[in-house]
């Protein structure tokens, strides 16, 4: 089983969809850290793509500590997030993205793209951050393995901090 937590509308082939609010008709209606109706150890791969931001830092542990439950043994887990680090780099103009409006987009990386003329909305608000040394240290806390940043393929981008991780 795969699951694509947080998916909102957003479908991901492959796998289950799962989101706190019914109205986007996920397959699974669940808060992050909830899972209830999902095993222990069932879990072949759990995909996030800009989720985790949005909970505040004891949401987040909360969240990872039940993923690694629900992941088997060799179990993936791929989390995409905003890069505090290079969203820095931006603001002070020493690193670029594809965005027009360098400085809106390094704000949103901190604080989420709150408003709707940018395809957001007050809910949207970023709660968290991270580099990809603190979501090394998350991980590894939590007793996931082979820690890795992703520097190809989709949400590949500097600005995305794209991590896998395995359940030993």
């Amino acid at each position: 089983m795969k699951l694509n937590i947080g998916a909102g509308s957003t479908r991901r082939e492959g796998f289950l969809s799962v989101d706190v609010r019914a109205d986007a008709k996920p397959d699974i209606v669940s808060d992050a850290w909830g899972l209830e109706t999902i095993d222990d150890g069932s879990v072949d791969e759990i995909y996030r793509r800009h989720m985790l931001e949005h909970l505040d830092p004891n949401d987040a542990r909360r969240t990872l500590a039940r993923w690694f439950q629900a992941l088997r043994s060799g179990g993936t887990l791929n989390i995409v997030v905003p890069d505090l680090e290079f969203h820095c780099r931006q603001l002070l103009g020493s690193s670029f993205s594809t965005f027009a409006d360098q400085q809106a987009h390094a704000f949103a990386g901190f604080f989420g793209w709150r408003d709707e003329s940018r395809g957001g909305n007050r809910e949207d608000a970023h709660r968290w951050g991270y580099t990809e040394r603190t979501m090394t240290v998350l991980l590894s806390e939590f007793g996931y393995r082979q820690i890795a940043r992703q520097l190809s393929g989709i949400d590949c981008e500097p600005w995305h901090l794209n991590m896998t991780a395995i359940k030993p």
